[in-house]
């Protein structure tokens, strides 16, 4: 079975497309792949030369995500495998050193860095209520930030804003969608971010708001939203959308994705200027569940997509950031894709 496995992630590695700009490296994408079935975290160029698998084992990691100084690796780990002891660790670039967060029982993740790299912001459900906690790495102390009343709402998915101030994090309230909030770091206020009419209901359909991020100078926040109908037997996806609104929340733009892909998650290039985003082409039609996300860049504000892996199996969870690393992981063979340009 081992063999068989390594052999699998050879021919991913391998025969994996990219899809992208003349060759030549401008930035750093940390990203999840699952070749095997299970999600590795995986390196790579952005022309797609000198990838690197990072972590191999039996179980799956998550939300790869760059320190602010690049030298570090934040995620989360499936201990118990599907989602029954979620925890998280952190490993240094090259995938080595590695070391675990958190050690409760409860789940634990979406973790965040703050700007200077000395904290993280992460959900957990351990205070019996799913709430945004933050942990001091060096000592491992934590503190609740939110503070939701059990059964009305719940918070979670964290993004630490470039001052350091606020943290911006979904909020769940019961029977309402998912919304965005915003957070002061002493946890003293929170509220709502977005401005202006907020419909969370469209007859039987659900508009809920997903995963805020910051862009990297601060100036505007990119978020998902997605439009649900719950019918008797399934959830039926109608519409996604990324848009991008000003640092108050104000004036939303939508980016020009088709609207029949199925976005999975996105993140800000660190000029702020273009978008990692990972999605299905024709998702939104495919009603079975088996998926095909890959990774694709986004030009702001020219729209201009262009494809960056076109494999078989799933990538998700990118991470860019600019410049390439001064590393080259120690036993871990580098390996380069084949190239094939094309844009949308």
């Amino acid at each position: 079975m081992l063999m068989y496995t390594r052999c699998l992630v050879k021919v991913f590695l391998l025969s994996m497309a990219i899809l992208t700009l003349p060759n030549i490296a401008t930035a750093t994408i940390i990203f999840r792949a699952s070749p095997t079935g299970r999600s590795d975290i995986y390196i790579m160029n952005d022309d797609s030369s000198h990838i690197r698998q990072l972590t191999n084992t039996l179980i799956s990691e998550y939300d790869p995500l760059l320190s602010p100084d690049h030298k570090h690796i934040l995620f989360r780990r499936d201990l118990g495998g599907e989602g029954q002891q979620l925890d998280i660790f952190i490993m240094d670039v090259d995938g080595s050193n590695e070391r675990r967060l958190t050690f409760h029982p409860k789940n634990d993740g979406s973790p965040t860095w703050s700007p200077d790299g000395r904290h993280i912001a992460f959900s957990s459900s351990r205070s019996g209520n799913r709430e945004i906690h933050i942990m001091e790495i060096a000592s491992r102390t934590i503190r609740k930030l939110t503070k939701n009343e059990a059964g009305e709402a719940y918070s979670s998915a964290p993004n630490w804003s470039p001052d350091g101030q606020h943290i911006l994090h979904e909020q769940i309230i019961a029977g309402g969608g998912r919304h965005i909030y915003i957070t002061d770091v002493n946890g003293k206020k929170t509220r709502p971010f977005l401005k202006g009419p907020q419909p969370h209901l469209n007859g039987d359909v659900v508009i809920s708001k997903y995963a805020p991020r910051w862009s990297p100078n601060g100036q505007h926040v990119m978020y998902y939203e997605a439009h649900l109908r719950f019918e008797p037997a399934r959830v039926v996806r109608l519409a996604n959308h990324l848009i991008i609104v000003d640092e108050r929340g104000r004036n939303p733009k939508q980016l020009n994705i088709p609207k029949d892909w199925r976005i999975y998650s996105a993140h800000w290039g660190n000029n702020g200027t273009e978008i990692l985003f990972a999605a299905e082409e024709n998702g939104l039609q495919n009603l079975t569940n088996v998926r095909n996300y890959d990774i694709y860049r986004y030009r702001n504000p020219s729209g201009k997509i262009t494809q960056i892996t076109d494999t078989p199996h799933k990538e998700f969870d990118p991470h860019w950031v600019s410049g390439a690393l001064p590393v080259s992981p120690k036993g871990k063979q580098v390996k380069q894709w084949v190239e094939i340009k094309v844009e949308k």
